[in-house]
């Protein structure tokens, strides 16, 4: 696909990482020339430097052939005006980032008179990320695979663990749960693991289960909580209020710290059922006062880095375990994780991530598949969903035979077969008529069932 991305932010970074390696036509426009010149040096894209809401830069990028214009600049009316723009020239596809809730309310509108295809609203799904977390009340991050009955868990291989230095086909009869590990971060490197790979301390996993059975592993690995009923949110701005919301409405009771005191005053109205808090969420005092050590649950959600740290760490030394900061910078990614287990989010990776779902779907749109991302600490895999038809050459064949070998950076990670779930093992078979879960590296294409295989 051709794609143009108006706005050279952290978020059209990270989509366009994962974009390249799936050999798109990619096309960054940023109003500053060092950001197109920073991005088309270190990615294999073209740059245009100047608005995109600018007839001239819209046509300098070739918009009239583009499948896709994606605007993620700061100023919403910019991303809807270039929309427009990129509809006029014949862009088949428009999506536009849009904050202020004035203009959020009514997306109908903005779909109708400005051409947009999808608005993406960047607080609503950090807010939904981090609040899906909490209920799920794991020590590590825990998503839906299919409905809520199969979830997708990381889990961070800690000095201490029975995990540490264990192979993968000895570790189920360890933990005596039925899983399947579909992925080990260790460093910058992704990796889908065979059966004798060694898990060695550090790395990331990425496991699959039925929602009994991550139940039964976290508690053999240390990592169940208790419920959440009481949380310290760190930073009031757009995130953290649509998050507070969101926690209230679950009864959850929130206390929420905020630096600025007008902000204060607005947050008290916007969000009455809060315990607003005027002061620094860097304050080891303020926070210890106002019981931090008795919350279950503190999220760190400031528009700082190193602010977020700090309250990280503070929380820690007051016996929170459970701990979700969110994190822009990747190299501060990597070093909390080095030093505790706690939860951290990327704001621009979860974006980015729902893009690529996005563009994922304008893909397979005639392949009769669904497909999006996962993303295992700060890289991706495919999750793609097929349906088995009358005729299917490997049907029936045991998984683990001569004839089932599948390509390197492919897993199956689920099959869905007379209405329940199986967790595969090497004796299951792939009959007529399954829907099959296939886990591949971002790279790969897997278009239908027979790609899978070597």
């Amino acid at each position: 696909m051709r794609i143009i991305i108006v706005g050279g932010g952290k978020t059209a970074e990270i989509l366009i990482q994962h974009l390249e390696k799936s050999n798109h036509d990619i096309i960054i426009i940023d109003k500053l020339k060092e950001v197109v010149e920073s991005i088309t040096n270190r990615y294999s894209v073209n740059g245009v430097c100047g608005s995109g809401a600018s007839r001239a830069v819209l046509a300098s990028a070739e918009a009239d052939t583009a499948d896709a214009l994606i605007s993620l600049t700061p100023i919403d009316e910019i991303n809807l005006l270039a929309c427009s723009m990129a509809k006029n020239f014949g862009t088949r596809y428009t999506v536009a980032e849009v904050e202020r809730e004035e203009l959020i309310s009514d997306k109908a509108y903005l779909k109708e008179k400005f051409g947009v295809d999808y608005i993406l609203t960047p607080k609503d799904l950090a807010a939904s990320a981090v609040a899906d977390q909490i209920y799920f009340n794991s020590a590590n991050r825990v998503e839906p695979f299919f409905d809520s009955s199969v979830l997708l868990a990381e889990i961070i291989v800690e000095k201490d663990s029975i995990l540490a230095n264990a192979k993968l086909g000895s570790i189920k009869p360890l933990l005596k749960s039925d899983f399947l590990v579909f992925g080990v971060l260790r460093g910058d490197k992704l990796m889908v693991p065979k059966g004798e790979f060694e898990l060695h301390t550090g790395d990331v996993i990425g496991i699959i289960a039925d929602k009994n059975e991550m139940t039964n592993l976290f508690s053999r690995v240390d990592l169940v909580r208790e419920p959440v009923r009481s949380v310290m949110l760190i930073g009031g701005g757009d995130l953290g209020e649509t998050l507070a919301n969101r926690l209230i409405k679950h009864k959850i009771s929130v206390k929420l710290i905020e630096i600025n005191r007008d902000r204060c005053e607005e947050l008290m109205s916007a969000v009455p059922k809060a315990n607003i808090i005027f002061g620094n969420g860097t304050d080891a005092d303020l926070l210890e006062k106002e019981g931090i050590g008795k919350c279950d649950a503190c999220v760190c959600a400031t528009g700082s880095d190193e602010n977020n740290l700090l309250a990280t760490l503070i929380a820690m030394t007051n016996g929170v375990n459970n701990i979700i900061t969110m994190i822009h910078s990747i190299p501060y990614e990597r070093v909390l994780r080095k030093i505790t287990r706690n939860i951290t989010m990327s704001p621009e990776r979860v974006i980015a991530k729902k893009l690529l779902d996005y563009i994922l779907s304008l893909e397979t749109n005639n392949l009769g598949e669904m497909t999006r991302f996962y993303s295992l600490g700060p890289e991706m895999l495919k999750i793609s969903e097929f349906h088995i038809p009358v005729g299917f050459a490997k049907a029936d064949m045991p998984l683990k035979s001569n004839d089932m070998k599948l390509k390197k950076g492919v897993i199956i990670g689920a099959i869905a077969t007379d209405d329940r779930i199986i967790i595969p093992k090497g004796t299951d078979v792939i009959h007529y008529g399954d829907n099959i879960f296939i886990l591949s590296e971002s790279h790969l294409t897997i278009r239908s069932p027979m790609d899978i295989f070597a």
